[in-house]
């Protein structure tokens, strides 16, 4: 026996199989939460980022950049 929880709604509802358990989640999903959709995003770019994530990536670029330099240079 198997039963479908639904993680966000908290729904339950028993099956006999799990073929049957992945029938309800699916026509559950449906119903109550809306169809699923899978969408393109485009590519995050640096502009894009906080600025404290910015201001991180720069610091840690400059410190390679050094220590290779120190170490190569």
């Amino acid at each position: 026996m198997f039963e479908y929880r639904c993680n966000l709604c908290g729904a339950t509802e028993p099956a006999a199989t799990k073929a049957e358990a992945r029938a309800v989640r699916a026509a559950h999903r449906d119903e109550f939460h809306g169809p699923d959709e899978i969408v393109e995003v485009g590519r995050m770019r640096f502009v894009d980022l906080p600025r404290e994530q910015k201001i991180a990536t720069v610091v840690v670029a400059l410190v390679l950049l050094v220590g290779g330099l120190i170490r190569f240079g």
